[in-house]
């Protein structure tokens, strides 16, 4: 059966990263899969996000060991090559059943012409590892980053940019937001290890990894999965008793679901452009047993949605490069373009400047993204405040951010953190 999942990895991994580039996301593709058993899924799980965090390193060596390359019409083969590298050096599994398992899934992809030269290359590639391969290597290849995003890197984090290329090689670690701080003693109680966040109260991290539907809890709402950065933005919220507060960009919900226990008076909305992704939202809120008013909405034209009634508080997580989740979406290094991140900045300038409007006086909005790129956060921050007079910054510094001239910036940080930028800006009132 675990050859069945190679195969299976493989027509995925085409899907997500085609020869013509593009492709759907890494989350679309294990969407669309069959029912499998925990093992399976999690052998699926660890070649589809294993190829895309090294892909760099991966095709870099086997590009070296070919006489000539293979042709375009053999982008399975290529694939199926690069997962099989993937398990040699970066799971423990035995050597030898991986590299007598991908022959049989080149015969199987019609390919029996490259069972061969699949055997030969794995058996090569078992007597190194990747660690020797990437030594020499410059830190685009050896981090396996596309040449632009590691020159936005360097340019805007010259000193932690070697760190920050590195922590998106490492697997994320499982975050949890304890909605009742009760539940920690049962998750110890059934073999889990809990470490608490830093930044966060109800900040945990749990080890060894588990699907969350077998915690203890979650079905009942106690607990969510959630990054430790990405809850600090619901933080920031002040509403007076029964406010009116404006989740927008809302899915999946993980902040919807924090603000409705956290303000459970409050009148809450919670936006989306996507209606497939706002049911998300009701499901996530659903166990969570907490309400909120869900709209399928622009939030850069509130005029075919909004009801003219100001907000007292406006949580905007924008859409963004997401830099500071790769360790998480490691697809996105290979779907996104140098010339995405201007298009990305106009889009959030026009959303900002949409909904300031419908912040009352006195009110507040609370600005975030899960990117690390300068001119998308302090730089975004900075030309909102140029252009709107009756705008200040009311951000608290947090311990481990950098300094910024607006806004905290976290950087990701290895089994803490994920990269995240968030500022509080007041209206006058």
């Amino acid at each position: 059966m675990a050859d069945n999942v190679r195969l299976l990895a493989v027509r995925s991994l085409m899907k997500v990263l085609p020869a013509d580039g593009g492709g759907k996301s890494l989350r679309e593709v294990l969407a669309e899969q069959p029912v499998l058993l925990a093992a399976e899924r999690g052998l699926l799980a660890d070649l589809l996000f294993g190829v895309c965090r090294h892909y760099r390193l991966l095709d870099h060596w086997l590009g070296q060991q070919m006489d000539k390359p293979l042709k375009s019409s053999a982008r399975a083969v290529r694939l199926a090559l690069l997962c099989g590298l993937h398990e040699l050096w970066f799971s423990e599994r035995p050597q030898h059943a991986v590299v007598n398992a991908w022959p049989d899934v080149c015969r199987a992809l019609n390919a029996p012409w490259a069972a061969g030269l699949c055997n030969a290359l794995l058996r090569k590639a078992s007597k190194v590892n990747a660690e020797q391969i990437s030594r020499h290597l410059d830190v685009p290849l050896r981090c396996s980053l596309p040449d632009w995003l590691w020159q936005r890197f360097d340019q805007a984090w010259p000193e932690q940019a070697n760190d920050i290329a590195e922590a998106a090689l490492l697997p994320p670690p499982f975050t949890l937001r304890l909605s009742d701080p009760s539940i920690e003693a049962a998750l110890i109680e059934d073999g889990l290890e809990v470490r608490r966040g830093q930044l966060s109260p109800q900040a945990a991290y749990l080890s060894p990894p588990r699907p969350v539907q077998m915690l203890p809890g979650f079905k009942d709402g106690a607990l969510s999965v959630q990054d430790e950065a990405a809850q600090l933005p619901a933080l920031l919220i002040e509403v007076p008793a029964g406010g009116r507060i404006l989740d927008a960009c809302a899915a999946p919900g993980g902040k919807t679901g924090q603000l409705a226990e956290y303000f459970p008076d409050a009148e809450l909305l919670a936006l989306d452009i996507d209606a497939k992704r706002l049911k998300r939202v009701r499901d996530n809120l659903d166990r969570l047993r907490r309400n909120a008013t869900l709209v399928v909405g622009d939030a850069a034209e509130p005029g075919n949605w909004w009801d003219r009634q100001l907000f007292d508080a406006v949580l905007l997580d924008a859409p963004c490069s997401a830099t500071g989740i790769l360790r998480r979406q490691p697809d996105l290094k290979w779907h996104r373009r140098d010339s995405d991140i201007a298009t990305l900045c106009g889009l959030q300038a026009r959303i900002l400047d949409a909904i300031w409007p419908l912040v009352r006086p006195g009110g507040m909005l609370v600005y975030a993204t899960c990117s690390i790129l300068p001119e998308e956060n302090a730089g975004q921050v900075q030309a909102f405040l140029a252009r709107h007079g009756d705008a200040r910054e009311d951000t608290p510094v947090e311990a481990r951010s950098v300094i910024t001239s607006h806004g905290c910036q976290l950087l990701p940080v290895a089994d803490g953190p994920d990269g995240f930028f968030f500022a509080r800006l007041r209206k006058a009132g």
